[in-house]
């Protein structure tokens, strides 16, 4: 038996933080999307010293060159190349920048606009708080695709615009999310007796409202950056999003459908790399809404 020098056992009770983390860190599945999450993270942050050739490169000499371990693979193209020579695995690397990258991104400043417009609109009343509902009433009439679709036509084709279109179509759906949760909160017995105590509405958000709206915003959070992944690759895939020589998985996947069935390679590993960029974002935001619920418990 260990000796102490203490004579009494204090419990150490762990922070919300800490509390938090064990709940999530206690679930497989989550910290398995954790990890496959920071992989595309380090990927798409060290794309130039992990990817073995230059994004667009081509070999002549190995057209549509299958995968290592292909019969007539070659190691030198671990993932086969395109019918431009083009090495698959380089393109997908450098590609996690443009479609995982841009994501996140995006995401950080719908985020961050779209939250800050919700929490003035779901703290006001009145006029104001009517034509705010009102506003986002009209934009979230239009899918957020279809209204990236529009902008990128408006604006022309290209990453940057890409970016800009993807965010300003994602931005009404947190500030949605965040008005009904704050409003929601707002109208709750603790919240009337921190007004009683006479705690003003910044300290009223901060110390009441934001805490418990963290489970809503976490799942807003999760959905925006799936469905910003998505989006970026769909208009990549309709030739309106990043343009060539960018290497993005939308893309690859428009340039490899015609060659789905000579070199299936083409379309398979793009296709992949979406799945599971998408998936371990989805299980992030469910072990993390569980953690939420578990530690507010």
């Amino acid at each position: 038996m260990a000796k102490t020098n203490s004579i009494y056992q204090d419990e150490i009770i762990p922070s919300p933080l800490k509390q938090i983390w064990n709940n999530f860190s206690n679930s497989p599945l989550p910290m398995l999307g954790l990890w496959v999450f920071i992989g595309f993270m380090l990927i798409s942050i060290f794309a130039p010293l992990i990817a073995p050739y230059p994004p667009g490169q081509q070999h002549l000499d190995a057209l549509l060159t299958p995968p290592s371990w292909h019969p007539n693979g070659n190691v030198a193209f671990f993932f086969g190349t395109d019918d431009l020579g083009r090495d698959i695995l380089s393109n997908l690397i450098y590609g996690t920048r443009i479609t995982f990258g841009a994501s996140l991104l995006v995401t950080l400043i719908a985020l961050i606009s779209g939250c800050l417009i919700g929490i003035f609109s779901g703290m006001s009343h009145g006029l104001k708080s009517s034509v705010l509902n009102h506003i986002l009433d009209a934009t979230l009439a239009i899918p957020s695709l279809l209204l990236a679709i529009i902008l990128v036509a408006i604006s022309g084709p290209g990453i940057f615009n890409v970016m800009l279109a993807v965010g300003f179509s994602l931005t009404p759906q947190f500030m949605r999310a965040t008005h009904n949760a704050v409003h929601q909160e707002l109208s709750k017995e603790y919240v009337t007796a921190t007004k009683l105590d006479g705690a003003n509405k910044f300290q009223i958000f901060v110390f009441c409202i934001l805490p418990n709206i963290l489970d809503a915003l976490v799942i807003q959070i999760t959905l925006a950056i799936s469905v910003a992944i998505i989006d970026i690759a769909t208009l990549g895939f309709l030739k309106i999003g990043a343009q060539s020589p960018t290497s993005e998985w939308g893309a690859m996947l428009s340039d490899g459908l015609d060659l789905i069935f000579i070199a299936p390679w083409n379309v398979i590993f793009p296709g992949l790399a979406l799945f599971f960029a998408v998936l371990s974002i989805n299980v992030i935001g469910y072990g993390l809404q569980q953690a939420l619920k578990e530690g507010i418990g």
